[in-house]
């Protein structure tokens, strides 16, 4: 994977007047130029750590509207077979033209979301990919709503077009961005699986951006049944310091605010078990959403979103501009 000097990543936050730890409206603002609109793919140089995602977003067209006795003149290829074998009557299809179609964003703002080693905290990057999302589906005349949670709160966001929709999005991705809390924890991802379930309308496309720490069998029972109805794609965000520690001639101490784990970097024998379980960790998450038949992309908090995905463009063009 492409890796960023300390140089460039200063020069990238300074250009975006991020800090990289917490998220603002202006960072979340420059996707008006950059929007992003599925199918994603993934850029040269780049590797998805859980598998490559299939189309997503379905393309514009015609939506079934009703059914009607059979004319003369109407295209054979739409006739119902079903309601024809029912009534004995020849029955076609209807269709019109697709409108706008609700997507939804689902942004994991959770307590292990709250880490970066490199370049943004996993949270800061899930907004930066809920935003381009946004941007992309009012481009698309579509509407944009979302789900964003914590440890302690989730918030509805009703799907709203044009531009007032990604700005309440993009508003809410700011004021609900957590501040560090030891608070026992109320809220967890199966509970907005649950609550996509009622929120996404029949037709919908649901994006889950989050680190999916939280996923487990039950949460496969879920996803299964909201891809009866919309579609569901998972964007998988983590950061290298999940998947092996570098080594170095030291010992230095990880804390979540209540508790401290020594990391001995000099260890050659822990650093090799550290890989091993992340490796296992990847694997069972991998089987859940194979289980659940849900496409997934692993993305970067390392790197800027547009040196990973690109869409229409060329790679080259899309890293220039990161």
């Amino acid at each position: 994977m492409m890796q960023l000097t300390p140089s460039s990543i200063t020069a990238w936050l300074q250009k975006w007047q991020s800090n990289g730890v917490r998220v603002n409206s202006r960072e979340l603002l420059y996707y008006r130029q950059a929007p992003l609109r599925p199918p994603f793919r993934m850029n040269k140089g780049v590797s998805s750590q859980l598998g490559t995602l299939k189309s997503a977003w379905r393309g514009r067209g015609m939506e079934f509207d009703e059914v009607r006795h059979y004319q003369p003149g109407d295209d054979i290829r739409s006739i119902d077979w079903r309601v024809t074998a029912r009534t004995g009557k020849t029955h076609t299809k209807l269709f019109h033209e697709e409108k706008e179609r609700p997507v939804f964003v689902c942004v994991d703002y959770s307590h292990s979301m709250h880490f970066g080693s490199q370049l943004l905290f996993k949270s800061v990057f899930a907004a930066h990919v809920a935003a381009a999302i946004g941007w992309g589906a009012i481009k698309s005349g579509d509407r944009i709503g979302g789900l964003i949670f914590d440890q302690q709160q989730a918030r509805e966001l009703k799907p709203l077009g044009r531009q007032r929709g990604v700005l309440s999005l993009i508003q809410h991705l700011v004021t609900l961005f957590p501040e560090t809390s030891t608070e026992p924890a109320s809220q967890n991802l199966n509970q907005q699986l649950q609550r996509l379930l009622k929120l996404a309308h029949p037709g919908s496309d649901v994006f889950i951006i989050s680190d999916f720490r939280q996923l487990n069998n039950d949460s496969v029972a879920l996803l299964k049944g909201l891809k009866r109805h919309s579609s569901v794609t998972a964007l998988h965000v983590s950061d290298p310091f999940e998947h092996a520690l570098p080594h170095a001639p030291m010992q230095i101490t990880a804390q979540d605010g209540t508790t401290q784990v020594p990391l001995p970097l000099h260890n050659n024998a822990f650093l090799s078990a550290y890989r091993a379980h992340s490796q296992s960790e990847r694997e069972q998450q991998q089987a859940l959403f194979k289980q659940a038949a849900v496409p997934v992309l692993g993305l970067s908090a390392a790197l800027p979103l547009q040196q990973q995905l690109w869409y229409g463009k060329s790679p080259t063009s899309m890293q220039s501009r990161g």
